[in-house]
């Protein structure tokens, strides 16, 4: 079991969101094949979607609230959650990886 994640890391990313047009909710914890993920999702859908930011438990647990902002940006993650609502990052070695979160087994894609 994770232990919460800092209360200065929840604000600094919910304020980030906020910035790019999204409320979120208090991150919750989700886990996958690849690990864990703290996950800050919109409180309420655009267009029947919730935009959503998954960041890996070890960004959140390594880096200060400043230090993850500033990856975020320079990541350029605001831009892949308005193309794809729910993206994930996640430390690559002395990189970083962008991806969109997988859907669940069994779970289809809406025609919209």
């Amino acid at each position: 079991m994770h232990p919460p994640i800092p209360a200065e890391t929840d604000t600094a990313i919910s304020a980030w969101m906020r910035r790019h047009g999204w409320e979120v909710t208090t991150a919750r914890l989700e886990t996958d094949p690849d690990g864990g993920f703290h996950v800050w999702q919109e409180k309420e859908p655009t267009g029947g979607r919730h935009h959503a930011l998954w960041i890996a438990d070890t960004m959140v647990r390594d880096l200060e609230p400043e230090r993850l902002i500033e990856v975020l940006s320079r990541e350029g993650v605001a831009e892949e959650i308005r193309i794809s609502f729910k993206v994930r990052i996640e430390e690559r070695g002395a990189e970083y990886r962008v991806s969109i979160v997988p859907r669940k087994s069994g779970e289809f894609r809406r025609l919209e």
